[in-house]
């Protein structure tokens, strides 16, 4: 049995990839650039892992890069069932909602117009209304699933397009869209809020992180996040940029993304930046910055996939904006787990970080240890003098006051924790 499906990037048909046998298993997976494209003006690869070359490529490698794209969890499972897929089947998957992936990246047929007597309702209210009491995991990334739209990760979202008078529609097949919308989850109440909070303050403190906003879609608390891999020039359409995550970047499948399940390190992460991409000091210091805020707000679930490497049609490349900041040391240790996704020196905990785990860190990762203490000093003062003000812009616009004071409090308090240690940089 073969199945071979066609890859787009920015549009131009660049390459095909197949599946070879009865199995589906990883080594099947098959990956060739076409003749054409390789001989074009300035062609790019489409990853780290998978170089310009000639010869196909074949086994895990292309399937753990293409898995990278697709739902996890729940959500997938919502859209298999939706769609009566076979569970599990990555390519089955990736035939079925392909079209509109992360970055510019388009797999499947090329994008046309729907089939003769489909329904292709846009407007998203209408779309929510229409389905009815459905509010399970995945039931809004499902909706996306005629206009074949894929989005990464475990946590429902849809790819919507924000239209000027702010109303929010779904794109019509093979039209990019221009942000992401996340509803609030059912699981984890507040965690909309939180995430708000950790993107708005990070940028209000000098990071480079997407922009939210808070918003509701019929009876749903929801945010709408900003696509950073897309371009929105004023009297142009939109475009987009292409992009891949570190787990595509470095070979790992979805499923290893948190280190204690065998996935990269930050000692690896760094490498990718430092050595393989040299993509400079400006890079560098956005990816310490990325780690050290994330242990001062408490997120511990800053995981490979939540960095990406983005791409210009030119062949430009840099560190994705910052997303996913979520203060998850704020939600009930009940339901979260402290746990560095990435390890840092050998805190078992994101509120337990030590001086001497910030200084292996630094030695792990090509950095001057006295350099990474005193930045991380840095960004925790920061945190504690904005933070206030921050979450009263956010209560203002419509956040839940009690929920963001605790939040408040809990990130002020580790903010203080992390700074007492880095100012004990010169004991000892």
């Amino acid at each position: 049995m073969s199945d071979t499906l066609d890859v787009r990037l920015f549009g131009q048909l660049i390459a095909q990839v197949g599946i070879e046998g009865d199995y589906r298993s990883p080594e099947e997976w098959r990956f060739q650039y076409r003749p054409d494209y390789l001989a074009s003006t300035q062609p790019i690869p489409l990853s780290v892992t998978l170089p310009l070359q000639d010869e196909p490529f074949a086994g895990a490698v292309i399937a753990n890069w293409f898995g990278n794209l697709l739902p996890e969890g729940a959500v997938r499972e919502t859209i298999e069932r939706r769609l009566r897929l076979p569970p599990r089947d990555n390519f089955a998957l990736l035939v079925a909602i392909g079209g509109e992936c992360a970055g510019a990246v388009s797999v499947g047929p090329e994008a046309g117009s729907p089939e003769p007597g489909q329904k292709m309702e846009s407007d998203l209210e209408t779309l929510i209304r229409e389905q009815g009491n459905d509010v399970g995991d995945g039931a809004w990334a499902a909706l996306g699933s005629p206009r074949r739209l894929s989005l990464a990760g475990a946590q429902d979202k849809i790819a919507v397009i924000r239209m000027a008078d702010g109303r929010l529609t779904l794109p019509a097949i093979g039209e990019p869209s221009t942000h992401i919308l996340k509803p609030e989850s059912r699981r984890l109440p507040g965690l909309r809020d939180l995430e708000a909070l950790g993107l708005r303050l990070a940028r209000t403190i000098g990071l480079n992180a997407v922009q939210v906003r808070l918003v509701r879609v019929g009876d749903r608390r929801a945010l709408l996040v900003e696509r950073y891999d897309r371009t929105h020039e004023d009297g142009k359409p939109t475009s987009r940029l292409h992009q891949e995550d570190f787990c595509q970047a470095l070979g790992y499948p979805a499923e290893l993304k948190y280190e204690s399940l065998g996935g990269p390190s930050l000692a690896r992460c760094a490498d990718l930046i430092r050595n393989r991409m040299r993509l400079g000091p400006n890079a560098l210091q956005q990816f310490l910055d990325w780690v050290a805020y994330s242990v001062i707000i408490g997120n511990a679930d800053a995981h490979a996939k939540n960095l990406s490497l983005l791409y210009t049609p030119e062949g430009g490349r840099q560190l994705a904006p910052c997303y996913d900041l979520v203060p998850i040391l704020t939600l009930p240790e009940s339901m979260v787990d402290r746990e560095p996704a990435l390890r840092i020196g050998i805190a078992r905990r994101i509120d337990a970080v030590t001086r001497s785990d910030w200084q292996s860190f630094a030695m792990a990762t090509g950095y001057a240890p006295r350099f990474v203490l005193e930045r991380v000093a840095t960004l925790a003062h920061a945190v504690a003098a904005s933070i206030g003000s921050v979450s009263d812009q956010l209560v203002s616009e419509g956040a839940d006051a009690k929920r963001l004071e605790a939040a408040v409090f809990a990130i002020s308090g580790n903010a203080d924790r992390v700074l007492r240690q880095c100012e004990r940089m010169d004991q000892g």
